[in-house]
């Protein structure tokens, strides 16, 4: 492909037509509280997914239409005696706990004063028609003026936080699909929000806005789905999905990234007004069309939908100029550019926007092509098949194509050397980068060796100058000495993966360096830390040590390879079973040390991680007691050590541990590839993955269905302290079992294993741990050799 002709279509942007979304944000921006519509309202109800709020007695004002729909609305309760009140209780044992953790109460029923209302589901407009078929209902201006210099600029503020989704819904006009956000002050807990969105899978949220170091966050108080939603097993609405990307990309010497990204979409029902999208906040979107037709793009900044969505997109709207028919494919095309990409010296680059450099919605299946135009001093790694590779003039032309369906697509570049090794029908490429980025490269350092003392003048003594010697640099490491040994280890665990779970979703790996001390596991396309190139004698001190030499050389690239199919090939339904994604992958990462270095390797790792679960935090609790998996993105507090981290990855490979154990090595290997084979391709929720996982307990297992299992380990918290005793009377064992550390109501199935003289297998009894002591007897049939309490680390506990 030619290079102008590229760099000619990234600089095409739509032509001028008329900008309804603009002018409609501009109303949004200049409408206020109408000082005419106060109004005096007592026990006034309503409901909203869950919740329930009582306007007991005060105000409510009313923004000016939009539209002809009011999208806000503001409640006062000037007087002592004057109330209000909202009552929500989450429909689950989880979310009563995340609210208690919050607010001191698992139900919430809360006070307050005013609250500021946003709605596009037709609620306010209901509320004042309510308000007005009472014949006593009269207006009260003067309130309404008070109440319009208190409100009116919160009210357009927080109008201004969520203007892209408020034009989206004035823009389709489909009240059903509306949202309702109140921001109240109560009178206990200050301020705080409440959302209810139809479109979104867990339709209530309730938190707060919080400050962390370096950045502002939200405090999930919690977020559920409605019982309404719950018992019709009910699904958010789903617009559409894309069928195939086709982006052409061109990365300038200077590193901004211009490019044109085609999709195929089709729809899932009809719509007409607008269609949203997310990108990255650098991305700059300067152009789009539909079939052909150039259209509008809407983007403004959305702080507080941003800040209660949590995963740092941008969203923005193409504004449809024909309703979209379900069943139908559209073509769209945007064109977009931005500064994603930075560079960490030496010609190691680091992209930024590794999951959003191009328009999406969400994470679905699709089929990738990938053109990308790089100065050609450089190279370029990318998800799929190299198709071809060619350099013209000053750039390397590079095309590469995904044609399985992957649910994102990256990309890399540098300055690498490469190693390709082929290993049962599959490629591995492994780049690395010629030298180390600037922060690794050792620095100069002074020594300064005192002078000698001698006799002055009058025979004082004196000092001589100090003598100041400027010490070399050592030589900086060598960025390609794993290179070869780590493209084997990555062959031989993808090889073996391939063998128990099936092919992964490409049949080309790509493995290419990335700067800092983490690794991301794209289709196709590997991330690692420069760190896992080179000898461990060259890292830097704080990457030393047995454990992060453990988890450079063996654990991070098979936990981003198997990522290939617990994430890319069989995926996440919500951000509440992600964890399944990262313990599957770290778990299969120890199961290959396990392969590389024994059972003792993987053992003494999952003691690693327990130890760090319960290491003790605030107010005398263990980090583990941070909140159950399920929270996912939830526990990302800002606390160091990270509780997402640790309960995500660590505690997570002792699910998977624990479950292990209990269906047995052979009948558990049955079990992955079980899983990949009845989702790849789809995605699975936590209560699909236990299903699945019971059908390959045991016969003679307590708790075949894992639901208590489930309970305790997943949707709940606590590591107890066991310990077991035992006494033989003449052919009777009496095991007594104690259990200390944890909530009273806590209990598991802990095996105890029994090996008597004259019998090669070990006798298993399960006993139920409680909070008080928990004696069994049984017979043995020889002589008592040994009794160990859950080996083989079959349990999470202390002991």
């Amino acid at each position: 492909m030619n290079v102008r002709f590229i760099l000619l279509l990234l600089a095409l942007a739509a032509p001028a037509h008329a900008e309804i979304a603009n002018s409609i944000a501009a109303e949004l921006r200049a409408t206020s509280l109408d000082e005419a519509e106060c109004y005096r309202v007592r026990e006034f109800t309503f409901r909203r997914g869950d919740a329930t709020f009582y306007l007991t007695d005060g105000y409510l004002i009313f923004g000016k239409p939009v539209q002809g729909i009011r999208a806000a609305a503001a409640f006062y309760a000037p007087e002592a005696i004057n109330d209000a009140e909202i009552l929500l209780r989450p429909p689950d044992r989880g979310e009563r706990a995340s609210l208690a953790a919050h607010t001191g109460t698992p139900n919430l029923s809360e006070h307050f004063r005013q609250g500021i209302f946003v709605a596009t589901d037709g609620s306010l407009d209901r509320w004042r028609a309510d308000l007005l078929a009472s014949p006593l209902t009269r207006p009260d201006l003067e309130m309404g003026l008070l109440l319009h210099s208190r409100f009116a600029g919160v009210a357009r503020n927080l109008g201004q936080s969520f203007q892209v989704r408020l034009v989206h819904d004035l823009l389709n006009g489909n009240p059903e699909m509306g949202m309702f956000y109140a921001a109240l002050t109560g009178v206990r807990l200050g301020n705080f929000d409440f959302i209810y969105d139809p479109l979104a899978r867990e339709e209530v949220t309730l938190g707060a806005v919080a400050s962390r170091p370096g950045e502002t966050g939200f405090n999930i108080w919690a977020s559920f789905e409605t019982r309404e939603r719950q018992r019709e097993r009910g699904e958010p609405p789903s617009f559409g999905t894309p069928e195939h990307f086709s982006i052409e990309a061109t990365v300038h010497p200077d590193l901004r990234l211009e490019v044109r990204t085609r999709v195929t979409w089709k729809a899932a029902m009809p719509l007409r007004g607008a269609l949203g999208f997310e990108i990255a906040p650098a991305m700059k979107i300067t152009g789009a069309s539909i079939n052909g037709k150039p259209v509008e793009v809407f983007r403004r900044e959305s702080l507080r939908a941003m800040l209660i969505g949590g995963n740092g997109n941008e969203p923005f709207l193409l504004v449809l100029p024909e309703p979209i028919e379900p069943g139908q494919s559209y073509e769209l095309e945007f064109i977009h550019e931005g500064n994603v990409i930075s560079d960490a010296g030496n010609s190691v680059f680091f992209v930024g926007a590794r999951t959003n450099w191009y328009p999406a919605r969400g994470l679905d299946f699709a089929t990738f092509d990938l053109r990308f135009c790089v100065p050609a001093k450089l190279q370029l790694v990318a998800t799929g098949d190299l198709i071809s590779e060619t350099v013209e003039g000053d750039w390397r032309i590079v095309h590469r194509r995904a044609s399985s369906p992957v649910r994102m697509a990256g990309f890399n570049l540098g300055d690498y050397e490469s190693v390709t090794l082929n290993r049962g029908g599959l490629s591995v490429e492994v780049f690395a980068n010629r030298r180390a980025e600037s922060a690794l490269e050792p620095k100069r350092h002074t020594i300064i060796i005192p002078g000698p003392p001698y006799t002055g003048r009058g025979g004082n003594p004196a000092q001589r100058g100090p003598q100041i010697i400027t010490m070399p640099a050592p030589p900086a490491p060598d960025t390609r000495a794993r290179l070869r040994s780590l493209a084997g280890e990555i062959a031989e665990a993808m090889d073996w993966m391939s063998s128990q779970f099936g092919p992964p979703p490409l049949p080309v790996l790509t493995v290419s360096p990335i700067p800092g001390f983490f690794g991301q596991g794209f289709p196709g396309l590997l991330y690692l830390s420069t760190l896992a190139f080179i000898d461990e004698a060259d890292r830097p001190p704080s990457a030393r040590g047995a454990a992060l030499q453990t988890f450079y050389d063996e654990i991070l690239y098979a936990h981003e390879a198997a990522h290939q199919w617990w994430g890319n090939l069989v995926a996440a339904s919500t951000y509440r079973d992600d964890w399944l994604q990262e313990a599957l992958a770290n778990y299969t990462a120890l199961l290959i040390l396990e392969r590389r270095k024994g059972a003792r390797a993987l053992e003494n790792a999952l003691v690693s991680y327990r130890d760090l679960l319960t290491r003790p935090i605030a107010e005398g609790r263990t980090l583990e007691s941070s909140g159950p998996i399920t929270w996912g993105m939830r526990l990302r507090t800002g606390a160091r050590p990270d509780p997402w981290r640790a309960i995500t990855y660590d505690k997570g490979s002792w699910i998977i541990h624990m479950l292990r154990r209990r269906i047995g090595d052979g009948a558990f290997l049955k079990f992955l590839r079980a899983l990949r084979n009845r989702y790849e391709y789809d995605a699975i929720t936590t209560e699909q993955f236990r299903e699945l996982a019971s059908e390959f307990v045991p016969k003679d297992t307590p708790d075949r269905n894992l639901v208590d299992f489930f309970d305790h380990w997943v949707y709940g918290t606590g590591i107890p302290q066991l310990q077991l005793s035992h006494s033989v009377k003449g052919s009777l064992l009496t095991l007594t079992l104690r259990q200390t550390g944890v909530p009273e109501e806590f209990t598991v199935d802990v095996p105890v294993e029994i090996r008597v003289a004259g019998r090669k297998d070990p006798i298993i009894r399960w006993i139920k741990s409680d909070a008080e002591p928990v004696q069994v007897t049984l017979k043995l049939p020889g002589a008592l050799q040994r009794v160990e309490l859950a080996p083989g680390q079959a349990v999470l506990a202390l002991r």
